[in-house]
């Protein structure tokens, strides 16, 4: 009986950081419910929701310096074969989850035909989405920033001068006039968000570099190293704080809902599609593959990252998610850091498969609520477009509705009608971040066991510098040594 009872203490103990952000989960719920229900003001959601707040500020704080550092550790240790191959692989399966997100939906889509129960009146849109061309123009500009330091805050965007006009639109079989806005210039502008494919980008260019200098680059590596090292300790104490964060995020998110049974009514079977495809996705695809390559239980793998699937949850963002990633992967599941730490981040920044899912649909629907006719063509139209814009999301709150818009535009469809979309926004943000963020951790497991071969057992970087702390102890004692005329080797060991 005592044996039970102490391993029942032993799981409790084991889990209980789980257990606390499930109950600060199911806390933030009840706050949101009953601050909804008494019209809270915009002062009241704001006192609700700053401890998630300082808590997001805090995790924040830590992707940057993570980032960098775990990035030139991980390529410095790893010979250029060895970088191409994880690279290729890593973007391959990226690639692929992306296009299957696209498939998935655009199928569900057509079977379901969810827009053909929810056509309504729809309002117009002021705004001008970014043209394709320019999505992609800003990829390749953030990639190779021209500050590194300006990069971990800020990143390029395209922006336009604007005018405004009026025009007749046929919506549902009705003309209404409606006031559009016409492109009149481009410009150059900076936006507030962390260039993570920039930064990534160039630490890896340093680690690289590093390797290349052996032991004139030891210091260097050694420095970055420790603060890797330095930072997942912070990380592992900031984690504790998590039920806390989650419970006033979801509190605040809960809260300041409005008109939730009305919105419900009509987008039901669009909210359903949608959670069908994540779901397929979560629950079918990514343990299967899983299994298929570790032939083990897919559910506890996904068990032992569930503190950073509530942080995704929380808080939208697979990139806020990183440290806790990178803490997980490495420790419970022992996966090699020299992977983890440019797959993680690499992931984050174009990984979009729950994304994809939403965006095919979005399109599809749009079009079913518009009577546009919904055929072959216009369905591998949407998959291709969608693959490829999902490597240019913007890092913005709504990104893939920007996306949706975009696209709506580029197959000449009136991408007004996609303002009924932002009612359930913020649920379906969370439901795809929690499934981009399944496929991003099953990457990371599935280039470790196809680059296998191409890297060495063992953990090279705690060898490097056990050689170099080895090479360094015997310079000091040859400094101590050096008025005498003749030590032999065995006396020099013994000294050592």
């Amino acid at each position: 009986m005592a044996v039970g009872k102490e391993k029942c203490l032993e799981i409790l103990k084991a889990n209980l950081l789980v257990l606390l952000i499930l109950v600060g989960a199911a806390v933030g719920f009840i706050i949101g419910v009953v601050v909804r229900n008494t019209n809270p003001t915009d002062s009241t959601l704001m006192w609700v929701g700053i401890l998630g707040e300082i808590y997001l500020n805090m995790l924040k704080m830590m992707i940057v310096p993570l980032i960098v550092a775990s990035v030139i550790t991980g390529t410095a240790t790893l010979d250029p074969k060895s970088n191409g191959k994880i690279s290729l692989v890593s973007l391959g399966y990226i690639m692929s989850t992306n296009f299957l997100g696209c498939l998935v939906g655009s199928i569900l889509c057509v079977i379901i035909r969810p827009g053909e129960i929810a056509k309504t009146e729809v309002k117009a849109l002021n705004s001008v989405p970014l043209e394709t061309e320019d999505i992609f123009a800003d990829l390749l500009r953030n990639i190779f920033p021209d500050n590194l330091i300006s990069a971990t805050f800020r990143k390029t965007i395209t922006s336009y001068d604007t005018e405004k006009y009026k025009a007749n639109v046929t919506i549902n079989g009705t003309i209404v006039e409606v006031i559009k806005t016409m492109v009149t210039g481009k410009n150059l502008s900076i936006a507030n968000s962390t260039n993570i494919l920039g930064i990534l980008i160039a630490s890896a260019v340093f680690g690289i570099a590093s390797a290349s200098t052996k032991e004139i680059g030891q210091p260097f590596f050694k420095f970055f190293y420790a603060a890797t090292e330095i930072i997942l300790v912070i990380l592992g104490k900031l984690i504790w704080f998590t039920p806390i964060g989650v419970a006033s995020l979801i509190g605040k998110t809960i809260g300041g809902t409005k008109n939730l049974e009305d919105d419900f009514s009509r987008l039901g079977l669009y909210i359903a599609t949608e959670m069908i495809g994540y779901l397929l996705v979560m629950i079918v695809a990514v343990p299967i593959t899983y299994f298929i390559l570790m032939r083990m239980n897919p559910f506890r793998f996904l068990f032992t990252v569930i503190h950073a699937f509530v942080i995704v949850f929380a808080t939208s963002s697979t990139a806020i998610a990183i440290p806790e990633s990178i803490r997980q992967l490495e420790g419970p599941n022992k996966l090699d850091r020299r992977v983890t730490r440019f797959v993680i981040p690499l992931c984050a920044a174009i990984g979009r498969c729950g994304s994809c899912i939403y965006i095919s649909i979005s399109c599809l629907f749009v079009m079913q609520i518009t009577d546009q006719e919904v055929d072959a063509a216009s369905v591998i139209l949407v998959i291709i477009l969608t693959t490829f814009s999902s490597l240019a999301i913007p890092s913005v709150e709504g990104a893939s509705l920007i996306t949706v818009i975009i696209l709506l535009t580029a197959l000449n469809i009136p991408p007004e009608a996609a303002a009924l979309l932002y009612s359930f926004e913020w649920f379906i943000d969370r439901m795809r971040s929690i499934t981009n963020y399944s496929v991003q951790v099953t990457c990371v497991v599935f280039t470790q066991r196809l680059c296998l071969s191409s890297i060495k057992t063992g953990n090279k970087e705690e060898e490097t510098l056990d050689e170099l702390n080895e090479k360094e102890n015997r310079i000091q004692i040859a400094e101590i040594i050096d008025d005498e005329k003749y030590v032999s080797e065995e006396t020099f060991n013994q000294r050592l």
